[in-house]
């Protein structure tokens, strides 16, 4: 097996300098391996480098994670109380950690992971995002000159959606060379509890990578929030094998390292 630089190098990672694994290689905003406070016995997670290893041996695709408004952000620094429900960086690595594990099931890793903020001095208002349009507007402004799935998280989300809310919206089978056409050319996810953040997030790049509602299958990733049974989105993840294709014939996808 090759390297953890030479993977890196393969998915396109900075690896000059110092190169954090948890920061670099994992992607992780606090450079720490997230609390899952779904987790029975112990609330640490658990990563691999060998896992992320075989990720990149596999298909692969690679994110940006843009955040609007990002001083609003709420952080709590100190490792002892943070968690993804009271620090807002900790819940983005909470994201990151769900969607690798709920794409490797069908062999679909997720490689690099570059963060990007947006101040609300420079945000157009979109920090508090109430319109559909708006949300088509952040993916229009903001779109990353690489080869990444372009993902915005603004600080407020508050779209009108029936009785309730858009929890986040996609392009389904997005674009990958025009990127930065006119149109809805990335995901949105809002900032919701650490299952319902996650599972969104996992859900929204899904569209991007294809995928469309699968309402009549319980548990699946793409069953819409409002009919996955007793709402319990922690479980309702589920991949079949051709969703898992479907994802590995995007035009962003990554042939194996």
């Amino acid at each position: 097996m090759a390297s953890i630089r030479a993977l890196a190098g393969c998915a396109g990672m900075d690896t000059s300098g110092n190169f954090s694994i948890l920061g670099d290689f994992f992607g992780f905003r606090r450079s720490r391996v997230p609390v899952d406070q779904g987790l029975t016995g112990s609330n640490r997670a658990s990563v691999s480098l060998l896992q992320l290893a075989q990720d990149l041996d596999d298909d692969f695709v690679n994110l940006n994670i843009v955040k609007i408004g990002s001083d609003q952000f709420v952080v709590d620094n100190n490792p002892s109380t943070s968690l993804p429900n009271n620090d807002h960086f900790h819940l983005i690595d909470y994201c990151i950690y769900r969607i690798r594990n709920i794409y490797r099931t069908r062999g679909v890793g997720v490689g690099r992971i570059e963060h990007y903020s947006v101040l609300t001095a420079d945000a157009q208002g979109h920090d508090n995002c109430t319109t559909r349009d708006e949300m088509e507007e952040i993916t229009d402004t903001w779109t990353v000159p690489n080869d990444g799935i372009d993902t915005f998280v603004p600080i407020i989300l508050n779209v009108p959606s029936g009785t309730g809310v858009i929890l986040g919206r996609s392009a389904v089978n997005g674009p990958c060379e025009d990127k930065d056409d006119k149109g809805l050319n990335g995901s949105v996810f809002g900032l919701w509890g650490p299952e319902q953040a996650s599972r969104t997030f996992a859900h929204e790049v899904g569209h991007y990578l294809k995928l469309k509602h699968k309402n009549s299958t319980n548990n699946n990733l793409m069953q819409q929030s409002g009919s996955v049974p007793s709402g319990n989105m922690r479980t309702s993840v589920n991949l079949t094998n051709s969703q898992g294709n479907d994802m590995k014939s995007h035009c962003l996808m990554n042939s194996g390292c």
